[in-house]
């Protein structure tokens, strides 16, 4: 994928207390526009704690509903390689 020195960084980075807030008003801001974004998927960090792994894998949500990141039960909040990353129309489109 094109855009996976993005993913990486973004999991690299360190994130703020209001990273889950931010992303997801920006996702669903997107949603709202009627642009390209069908939801959020949670990309989880391979190394992650058990509380992320525990999410279940490629599940698409609406920005309103989607698990704040870092998870309260996450033992390395701040520095959680866990990140957003939308969904795309296309890709829906792609599955039916």
């Amino acid at each position: 994928m094109s855009f996976d020195w993005l993913k990486k960084f973004q999991q690299d980075t360190d994130k703020t207390t209001d990273y889950a807030e931010k992303t997801l008003a920006a996702y669903r801001l997107g949603m709202r526009a009627n642009g390209a974004i069908a939801g959020v998927r949670i990309v989880i960090d391979p190394v992650g704690c058990d509380a992320c792994r525990s999410l279940p894998a490629e599940v698409r949500y609406h920005p309103d509903d989607a698990p704040l990141l870092p998870l309260p039960e996450c033992d390395r909040k701040q520095v959680c390689g866990c990140i957003y990353r939308p969904v795309m129309n296309y890709e829906v489109e792609d599955q039916s």
